[in-house]
């Protein structure tokens, strides 16, 4: 039986893959490439450009804000291999509104990109 500390480990696995995916999708409608990294520094460093809001997903500029990002890019293997690992439900609250904001930044600028293409093929 799963108990509630794996069910909170196994969210902030999601909530990286989520991340991640959504990275993923502006750096694909940006730049129609997209080799796979799992590192969520490098995949926020490498999509901020396309649109200042993305800073405002994941800002580090408290101590708190380090940590759970820092909670959520070690979720990755951690949540999964790590049995010291902990997340804690509070942790799990602060992180989804953030992945919901990183979602819907994606979907806009997203589509605002693909329909630039759209545009210039007319």
């Amino acid at each position: 039986m799963a108990t509630k500390e794996d069910m909170y480990k196994k969210s902030s696995f999601l909530l990286h893959q989520a991340c991640e995916n959504y990275y993923y999708a502006i750096r694909l409608s940006f730049t129609l490439r997209n080799n796979k990294q799992h590192n969520l520094s490098k995949l926020s460093g490498s999509t901020k450009r396309y649109s200042e809001e993305l800073k405002t997903v994941f800002p580090q500029d408290t101590p708190e804000e380090k940590r759970l990002f820092t909670l959520l890019k070690a979720a990755y293997v951690d949540a999964r291999y790590n049995p010291y690992f902990m997340v804690m439900k509070e942790d799990i609250d602060k992180l989804i509104p953030k992945v919901e904001l990183l979602r819907d930044i994606t979907e806009r600028i997203c589509k605002e990109r693909i329909n630039s293409y759209v545009e210039k093929k007319m």
